[in-house]
């Protein structure tokens, strides 16, 4: 529910540069968890894991801001947001039951392999209704089928790099990180390289003429996001990254639904579709285990 708000916020804004909407994004998270480190760090607590940790979600981090926030923001604008979750989401759990084998030792059954080849048929099938979801989207007019193809390729791109990320933190959570500076940590990377990236491509004078309804929705959208990051980095701490992430993708079909219903994206069978194997594939996705805290 939050990671949805989120979105709805950010499919609000996609008149603005999406370097300048992360950016924004990240302010909550920072301002909200920064008093608690704090706090931690007078009590003498150890406030930030080894070193060694801290450099992979600096690097995790910056894949997740710029492979995966900065590039689904920008797709959102092409072919909005009933597509992009979808494409975005089914992505993220094919990334993480690979990743998840390769790094973590999770375990890949046969059920699971079944799952991945039919969230893997929804991405197909989602691509082929993209270009009526694209010119369905206000002042866009027809858009290129090349154009389309790039954000159909972005949105999964997108959600590979979150599958990157969410490898990462459940690595730094198990024992040697906490949710909240591992939650920090992302989004201090985040604002450090957007905000003189977003001064270069935009400029002081327009993000001066800003309108305040959007300043208030990107800022929005960071707390949504905090509040699901939070909820999301905490879930990782508890069960397996596969089992999270099936049941965080059930903000694809409130995606949809707000997408038709909010923006007038364009309901197709190809989406109606993709977005119900996307959830059948979810559905029968294995449940694993709860992981040691």
């Amino acid at each position: 529910m939050g990671y949805t708000a989120t979105n709805i916020c950010l499919r609000s804004v996609t008149d603005s540069d999406p370097v300048w909407v992360t950016c924004i994004k990240t302010i909550p998270t920072v301002l909200g968890v920064a008093p608690w480190l704090i706090v931690r760090w007078t009590r003498g607590e150890q406030v930030f894991p080894p070193l060694n940790v801290v450099a992979a979600l600096v690097g995790a981090g910056l894949l997740g801001q710029f492979g995966g926030n900065v590039v689904f923001q920008w797709t959102l604008g092409v072919i909005g947001i009933a597509l992009t979750v979808p494409l975005c989401m089914g992505t993220i759990i094919i990334g993480s039951a690979i990743l998840g084998r390769i790094f973590l030792r999770e375990s890949v059954t046969g059920l699971t392999i079944t799952a991945l080849l039919v969230l893997l048929t929804a991405i197909w099938i989602l691509s082929l209704g993209a270009q009526g979801t694209s010119d369905s989207i206000g002042n866009l007019g027809r858009t290129s089928p090349w154009l389309v193809t790039v954000a159909v390729a972005a949105g999964c791109t997108s959600g590979f790099a979150y599958a990157v990320l969410g490898v990462t933190i459940r690595k730094a959570v198990l024992g040697v990180s906490t949710v909240s500076a591992t939650t920090f940590c992302v989004a201090l990377v985040g604002l450090l390289t957007l905000a003189p990236l977003t001064l270069y491509r935009v400029g002081v004078d327009e993000i001066l003429h800003t309108k305040l309804a959007d300043f208030g929705l990107m800022l929005l959208a960071g707390v949504f996001n905090v509040i699901a990051f939070v909820a999301l980095t905490r879930a990782l701490q508890i069960t397996s990254l596969v089992y999270v992430n099936a049941l965080n993708a059930t903000q694809v079909a409130m995606a949809s639904v707000a997408g038709i219903v909010l923006f007038q994206e364009q309901a197709s069978p190809a989406l109606a579709l993709g977005v119900s194997l996307t959830v059948i594939g979810l559905l029968i996705m294995p449940r694993h285990k709860h992981a040691k805290d």
